[in-house]
């Protein structure tokens, strides 16, 4: 018996060595993911600079940007989304899940693992939004130029496509390459777990190439990360990012028309970053699905 407790340490020592390859093989999702993208929008723009001369148009990036978007941006982004999940479902399911030590996806799929996800990634939200609204105020050039942004990559008038990329096929994919894929990947380097989480939350930032939504977009990598790392399932992150999109878009809307006060946003973003510690404390503390790097290590040999 003693031998055997002797030969699982050694096992677990060694399982604890930083492995560079893997390491560095989790920047190959990071790759592809911009690189499939700027091959799928390239065609979009094209089209678009072939429609400004066919118009007359005086040919400046703002028109490009204005005609790809309303008219090629919304099916671009579809088949950049259907080619990444082509490629990282399978990397995902049959490079890394079928070899994790087997998950009760019964337990970390209930209603208290999801209401917790959802109910972080809400908050996160809030508090985001407060963050904005600061640094609206700090720092007004930057977010003037973060608004124009936004404006300039608006997914056009087709409501439909909109809604399929940006409520489902974008956040599966981005959950598959970041949370899956990448995280999986980094996972198996042995580094530590708060490692992981911040570099797939930092890359995920880089992604969206600006300033202001890299820095969001970091945040709400790292508490996705959390949630996969925590419940050993990429399904409770997905759910909670496509939650996230809602609230950014149909939500924000609505909270637009209320007309909250400077001051009233503030506290909800107060309230919001308080709920989550608690939030976070408590998943921390739940034991549903949650295996112990040891243990996870022992279970896997």
């Amino acid at each position: 018996m003693a031998e055997n407790n002797g030969e699982a340490k050694i096992v677990t020592e060694e399982r604890k060595e930083f492995r560079k390859a893997y390491f560095f093989l989790s920047f190959i999702p990071f790759a592809i993911i911009l690189a499939v993208q700027t091959a799928a929008t390239t065609p979009g723009m094209i089209l678009a600079v072939v429609d400004i001369n066919k118009q007359g148009m005086p040919m400046e990036i703002s028109t490009m940007m204005d005609v790809f978007n309303q008219k090629y941006a919304a099916f671009c982004y579809v088949i950049y989304c259907l080619i990444c999940m082509a490629i990282f479902i399978p990397w995902y399911y049959k490079g890394l899940v079928k070899k994790e030590p087997k998950v009760d996806y019964r337990k970390a799929l209930g209603i208290k693992p999801a209401i917790l996800s959802v109910s972080i990634l809400i908050c996160m939200y809030f508090v985001i939004s407060g963050l904005f609204i600061i640094a609206d105020n700090a720092f007004p050039s930057v977010m003037e130029k973060y608004n124009e942004l936004m404006k300039m990559s608006s997914l056009g008038t087709n409501v439909f496509i909109t809604v399929i990329y940006g409520y489902l096929l974008g956040p599966v994919t981005e959950e598959l390459c970041f949370r899956g894929v990448m995280q999986g990947l980094l996972h198996k380097s042995n580094m530590s777990y708060m490692s992981v989480i911040v570099i797939q939350g930092l890359l995920f930032g880089i992604m969206h190439m600006n300033l202001v939504q890299g820095v969001y977009a970091f945040m709400l990598g790292m508490a996705l990360g959390y949630i996969r790392y925590k419940y050993k399932t990429l399904i409770l992150s997905v759910v909670a990012h496509i939650v996230f999109n809602f609230f950014g878009t149909s939500v924000e809307l609505f909270l637009e028309g209320v007309g909250l006060s400077f001051a009233h946003k503030i506290i909800f973003a107060a309230v919001a970053a308080a709920i989550a510690v608690v939030l976070f404390v408590v998943v921390a503390k739940d034991k549903t699905s949650f295996v112990k790097e040891g243990a996870d290590i022992k279970n896997a040999s």
